[in-house]
């Protein structure tokens, strides 16, 4: 179904080359503000990713994407404006949508292989037993992020990029239409880093699931990204990497490419 185009964007908002306004929107977000009592965490936020399009949130710490992220997943409830998976709310289409969490949400201390763990979302609730058909599915999905030899394992002896390949099979076991991406190398080895961003280059080539990953790592914004929103409360810009990245203008963006280049932060 065709949507209405978004208004213009407004004044200030630096712009590159957009979706076509008549997309299939997996994800859609229309002025969206997001209070906390006094504290104003995201003010009129308004972008979209058309379906098959890999978009990289961008921002410094603070800036507001841990919080657009909980109301993508259905965590928060904004404060005014809208947002829409496959045109329904957030609580109405957590079977559309596959997350992979940062390593460090992670309860290494919890006994779990990364079978029981990519099960466990495939059915939502912990496999006592796991059937046949759950197996061959989950070790397909293993398989297809390079994990199958790890499914047997127990996940607190895994590195951190074994562990976000576990999560990305997580994640994509469901066949999720939109895929939340939460700085998936953050805490992760230079080689597992590599591996990840590998991964995610691959996801960037669908002409399906679309795909909305935080992250400051440079590396994985050029590859992976087909576009970049950058966040600063509101929307600053929106375009093709090339074309933000290349802007002098857009100030913010160049420094937090230099202060996030050698190491991924966490943070909002």
């Amino acid at each position: 179904m065709q949507q209405a185009p978004h208004s213009p964007p407004p004044p200030g908002m630096i712009t590159g080359t957009l979706p076509p306004a008549g997309s299939e929107r997996v994800l859609d977000v229309r002025g969206v503000t997001v209070r906390f009592g006094p504290k104003v965490a995201l003010e009129d936020v308004t972008f979209f990713v058309p379906r098959g399009e890999f978009l990289c949130l961008c921002g410094p710490n603070g800036a507001g994407k841990s919080t657009l992220l909980k109301a993508v997943l259905g965590l928060v409830t904004p404060t005014s404006g809208s947002l829409e998976i496959c045109g329904l709310p957030p609580d109405k289409a957590r079977a559309k949508v596959g997350y992979v969490p940062q390593r460090k949400s992670f309860d290494r201390d919890f006994p779990a292989s990364p079978l029981e763990v990519v099960v466990a979302n495939l059915r939502g609730r912990w496999p006592l037993r796991i059937t046949a058909d759950e197996r061959a599915l989950a070790m397909e999905t293993l398989e297809r992020t390079g994990a199958g030899k790890l499914a047997s394992a127990q996940m607190r002896d895994l590195s951190g990029g074994e562990t976000q390949r576990v999560f990305l099979a997580r994640a994509l076991v469901t066949k999720p239409e939109l895929l939340v991406l939460d700085e998936p190398t953050a805490g992760v080895d230079v080689a597992g880093r590599a591996s990840i961003v590998d991964l995610m280059a691959e996801i960037s080539a669908s002409e399906t699931l679309s795909a909305i990953l935080v992250t400051h790592n440079m590396q994985a914004i050029a590859r992976c990204a087909e576009r970049v929103v950058y966040l600063e409360r509101t929307v600053k810009a929106w375009g093709l990497w090339g074309e933000l990245s290349a802007d002098r203008g857009l100030s913010a963006i160049q420094i937090t490419a230099g202060d996030h280049r050698a190491s991924a932060m966490d943070g909002d």
